[in-house]
C-alpha cells in the first residue's frame, strides 16, 4: 500500500516534557530536598554534609538522566503513516507498539492542547473508531490511536477526514451486503407467481 504522507513528532516534543520534567522534580523533590541539604551541611562538618548531600541527589541525578535518555529514545521511536485506507501509528522505547486504525471506522477525531503545549505550538490528535471498546479510569472512550506532539495538527486532521469522507462507512457496506435489491425481491416474486400457477394446473 502507498503511504500517502508519513512523518514523526516535532523536536519541541522533547522540550515539552523535559518542562514537565522539571515541573514534577520542582514541585515534587527540590523545593524541600534543598533546605534539607543545607540544613544538614551546616549542621555537622563539611565532610558528613557533603557526603550526606550527595547521598541525597545522586540517587535523584541517576533518576533524571535516565529520564531525560527515554525523552530522547521514545521521540525518536514515533512514526505516523496515514495510507490510502489506514493510519498507522508507531511508537515505543523497549516496548514496540503499532496501531493500524481504518478510516472507515472511525468516528470522532478530537484536537487537545494543554496550557504548556499551547506555549510550544504543540497538539495530539486523539482518533476514536466504532469498534473500539476500551474506556479509560474516569469512564470516558479511550482513543484508538493518538498522534501526539505535532504543530500543524489541524492539517493533518483535515487530511484524516477527507480519507473518512472519501470512504464508504463499514456498517453501511454490511448493510447493503445483507438486504437484498428489488430486482431480487421482484424475480423471487415472479418465481414464485409461476409455481403457484403450475400448482393450480
Amino acid at each position: 500500500m502507498t503511504v500517502e504522507k508519513e512523518f514523526g513528532a516535532d523536536p519541541d516534543l522533547k522540550k515539552l516534557y523535559q518542562v514537565y520534567l522539571a515541573i514534577v522534580l520542582m514541585g515534587g523533590f527540590l523545593w524541600w530536598m534543598i533546605p534539607v541539604v543545607a540544613f544538614v551541611v551546616l549542621s555537622f562538618e563539611l565532610q558528613i554534609g557533603v557526603v550526606a548531600a550527595l547521598s541525597s541527589f545522586v540517587p535523584l541525578a541517576i533518576v533524571v538522566g535516565f529520564v531525560l535518555y527515554w525523552i530522547s529514545k521514545f521521540h525518536s521511536s514515533i512514526t505516523y503513516a496515514l495510507e490510502a485506507d489506514k493510519i498507522i501509528v508507531t511508537r515505543g522505547v523497549w516496548w514496540k507498539a503499532k496501531s493500524f486504525v481504518p478510516y472507515n471506522r472511525i468516528t470522532n477525531v478530537n484536537i487537545y492542547q494543554g496550557p504548556i503545549s499551547r506555549r510550544f505550538g504543540l497538539g495530539k490528535l486523539s482518533v476514536q473508531t466504532a469498534g473500539f471498546s476500551g474506556t479509560s479510569s474516569h469512564g470516558g472512550k479511550v482513543a484508538e490511536a493518538v498522534i501526539l506532539g505535532i504543530k500543524n495538527f489541524e492539517e493533518v486532521k483535515d487530511v484524516v477526514m477527507k480519507f473518512v469522507k472519501g470512504m464508504k462507512p463499514e456498517a453501511v457496506e454490511a448493510e447493503a451486503e445483507i438486504k437484498p435489491s428489488k430486482d431480487t425481491n421482484q424475480q423471487i416474486l415472479a418465481e414464485l407467481r409461476k409455481i403457484r400457477k403450475a400448482v393450480e394446473k
